[in-house]
């Protein structure tokens, strides 16, 4: 378990870093400038500790019936100007986070395979106002996206069809090649 779990925690912490490096330029092209956001991993054991967690820790996971220490509590936070996110942030901010999320972790499977993935945005305009909005799609140009939403907007500089669904039925709206 040791070892594998030391396998993954690297693995968790690299990736990681490579979200951090592609997060920061989306997330600040989306907030014209004003929010600099950083994720932290959060372990409890670190890569050289880890078998000495497990055995100082084993009466105690026996006696629960589940093993406390390890990879599998491990968890990230986000950070928007030094301030925990989940705790300071607002519905607009916690929501900007996640998009971000999403579009750095579309940009490091490009890195890695060298292909976009297709991103799925389910009504990710509510509670984002529309200078964010306008910040996300000016990010995803180079992406394939499919994007449901109950309200309208105007996408420029890229290629689109919109399409309207009521009760069922699919009409085509518009489109931009």
């Amino acid at each position: 378990m040791a070892s594998f779990g030391t396998k993954i925690y690297k693995y968790r912490k690299e990736f990681i870093d490579k979200i951090n490096s592609k997060i920061q330029e989306i997330h600040l092209k989306t907030t014209e400038n004003k929010e600099y956001i950083r994720i932290e991993y959060k372990s409890n054991i670190d890569d050289k500790k880890y078998l000495e967690k497990l055995f100082e820790k084993r009466k105690e996971d026996i006696a629960k019936g589940y093993t406390t220490r390890g990879i599998h509590r491990d968890d990230f936070e986000i950070y928007i100007n030094d301030e925990e996110t989940s705790i300071y942030g607002s519905q607009g901010q916690i929501r900007s986070t996640i998009i971000s999320l999403k579009l750095a972790e579309a940009e490091v499977i490009y890195d890695e395979i060298e292909e976009r993935p297709i991103l799925l945005l389910d009504d990710f305009m509510s509670e984002l106002d529309k200078k964010r909005i306008q910040g996300f799609l000016e990010n995803i140009k180079d992406n394939q996206v499919i994007i449901t939403c109950t309200d309208s907007f105007k996408i420029s500089n890229s290629e689109y069809n919109l399409y309207k669904v009521t009760n069922a039925n699919i009409e085509a709206i518009a489109g931009k090649k």
